[in-house]
């Protein structure tokens, strides 16, 4: 197999050949320790940061959970490590072990991390991006098997490192840092969608006893009305169509079975929902508007996930396994309210209340229907629907542009590194 000496994408300018470097001849490496938790004058006052293992998914950190005593640190083996150095994780749960972050302030580890000091010939952010992307290939060589085995201090500095000129690293590496920053910057965006949808779900429905929301539409002022679910929807017919009438063939049939609505497979669904073909039947067909609710769960917080059909359907499709289906009855209810509604915490506590179950957790037809809720006027209904769907659209691109970013990152690590 050929030894490369350089990668494939190169910074313009840089043309010397890379070289092998083992980062404990090149950086010190200092692992950590514990001040007894006992002795409360070891962590008061707070004095100096101290970090744990389970900070190292940060990734970059400018503070630290927990603060030590100069006593504590004093009296553990505790270490400074200055800022700018990389910091590993040599054990922790699930998948801590093999996680690389940078620390941005000089702090203290506990003895579950190692923090890689660079020396003059190696660039901090270069080496940490290098085994950011190694991550897998250090959880390999970690002592014993795959799953309960650890890092240590001496796997660490034996770890080999390609590098070229200091120079050059600086370049490669701050390349990645702005990478990073615009990751950083589009999940924070994405996140504050996501809490602004949860805030408006909280507030856009009335809470239990209430009759009107916390916020609403301009121009809308009456009190909504207190009506059972039953009273605004008819049910539909659904089959217990399990996994085996499924094709690979198109029939011009498709179903929703319970499963693909809590893998998001059926949501909101419209043309670029790819739902599962099944074999040709004579069944009752769901249209546009009708939304179907998954009736079991293996979790609570599953109970009576919706999905809603927002486009006019191309194809037959089914309600199949495991599923309520359901059709707003004309002029008094709108599926996309209806839908967000099923998500509200009104909705989500009265699933919690009414089903049952022990493993499998499920609601039946009867107890969905006798849900008792606030709708307000169809035209209300209808542009609380609209916003929240909006919202999801939203949170739908940024999501995407997100993804796209941490691929267009992963590409570059492979090709920008030897």
């Amino acid at each position: 197999m050929e030894n490369k000496q350089a990668p494939e994408i190169r910074i313009p300018g840089f043309t010397i050949e890379w070289e092998q470097r083992k980062l404990g001849n090149h950086a010190e490496i200092l692992t950590g320790g514990t001040p007894k938790t006992q002795i409360k004058e070891y962590w008061e006052p707070k004095e100096i940061p101290w970090m744990s293992s389970g900070e190292i998914n940060k990734k970059r950190l400018s503070s630290t959970d927990n603060m030590i005593s100069k006593l504590g640190f004093e009296k553990s083996s505790a270490r400074w490590v200055r800022g700018k150095s990389v910091l590993i994780a040599l054990a922790g749960q699930g998948k801590t072990r093999g996680t690389v972050a940078v620390n941005e302030i000089p702090l203290t580890t506990n003895q579950s991390i190692a923090a890689i000091v660079p020396e003059s010939e190696l660039y901090y952010e270069f080496i940490f991006q290098n085994l950011e992307k190694r991550y897998e290939e250090l959880r390999l060589i970690s002592s014993g098997d795959g799953t309960r085995g650890g890092l240590n201090k001496q796997l660490v500095s034996d770890v080999e490192i390609m590098s070229p000129s200091v120079k050059e690293q600086t370049k490669i590496g701050n390349f990645f840092k702005q990478l990073d920053d615009m990751i950083a910057l589009h999940q924070q965006e994405l996140d504050t969608l996501k809490q602004t949808k949860q805030g408006f779900l909280q507030k856009m429905f009335p809470k239990e006893g209430e009759s009107v929301p916390e916020i609403r539409f301009p121009g809308f002022t009456g009190e909504w009305e207190g009506l059972k679910l039953d009273s605004i929807v008819d049910r539909l017919k659904s089959y217990s169509l399990s996994r085996d009438v499924e094709t690979s063939e198109y029939t011009g049939y498709k179903y929703i079975h319970y499963g693909d609505i809590h893998t998001k497979v059926a949501d909101v669904i419209d043309e670029s929902s790819n739902l599962p073909n099944i074999k040709a039947g004579n069944y009752e067909l769901l249209e546009k508007g009708d939304l179907v609710l998954a009736d079991a769960s293996e979790d609570y917080q599953g109970i009576a996930t919706p999905a809603v059909i927002t486009i006019d359907m191309p194809y037959k499709l089914v309600s199949g396994l495991h599923t309520i289906a359901l059709r707003p009855k004309p002029k008094q209810a709108d599926s996309l309210f209806l839908y967000y509604l099923f998500y509200s915490p009104i909705f989500r506590r009265f699933g919690y209340r009414t089903g049952t179950g022990m493993k499998v957790f499920g609601i039946s037809v009867t107890n969905l229907l006798t849900f008792e809720g606030a709708f307000p006027s169809l035209e209300e209904q209808t542009k609380i629907g609209n916003l929240f769907k909006q919202l999801d659209e939203t949170i739908t691109l940024h999501q995407r542009e997100l993804d796209t970013l941490k691929e267009t990152k992963k590409a570059f690590l492979q090709k920008m590194f030897v």
